[in-house]
């Protein structure tokens, strides 16, 4: 984290493909994709929602989660996207000034609000601990193996 930086998280969707790069000298995978985010108001007299004020912001993700949201993200998808906030400054082809907000993510995911999503999680592997054994898990005991291995439902946690 930085002094002074703004954080956000953004409702919207995606509106532009998911564009997957390499950067840098290490080859450092960088995914940006454009996401739209409109207030919704509801008119009474015609009873239905419409869309109000909205903009759209692009949004950068570095290395694992670039990887990630390349492959699951597509043009669309509702999304919620958490990150630092910036403003990009950048000539057009004529040589006319503009700037663009930009959020740098550390956080993307599907909206569950207005889709459904699987999870899968991926293992994470401690110095220490068991290979394959994420820290979610908990270890084995002999109980749950023996239930696992009688076919009953094992509980959780």
């Amino acid at each position: 984290m930085t002094i002074g930086e703004t954080q956000v998280t953004v409702l919207g969707t995606v509106i532009t493909d998911v564009t997957l790069k390499r950067v840098g000298d290490n080859d450092h995978d960088l995914a940006t994709f454009l996401v739209r985010a409109a207030e919704r108001k509801y008119d009474r007299e015609k009873a239905s929602w419409y869309d109000h004020r909205h903009f759209s912001i692009r949004v950068k993700c570095w290395r694992k989660l670039a990887a990630m949201t390349h492959a699951v993200l597509r043009r669309g998808d509702p999304v919620i996207v958490s990150g630092r906030l910036f403003v990009s400054d950048y000539e057009t082809e004529d040589g006319q000034p503009r700037s663009m907000p930009e959020i740098e993510a550390w956080a993307v995911g599907p909206n569950l609000m207005l889709c459904k999503a699987t999870v899968d999680r991926t293992r994470r592997y401690e110095p220490g601990g068991t290979a394959g054994q994420g820290p979610w898990q908990a270890p084995a005991s002999a109980e749950r193996t023996a239930r696992a291995e009688e076919d009953e439902p094992m509980p959780i946690g």
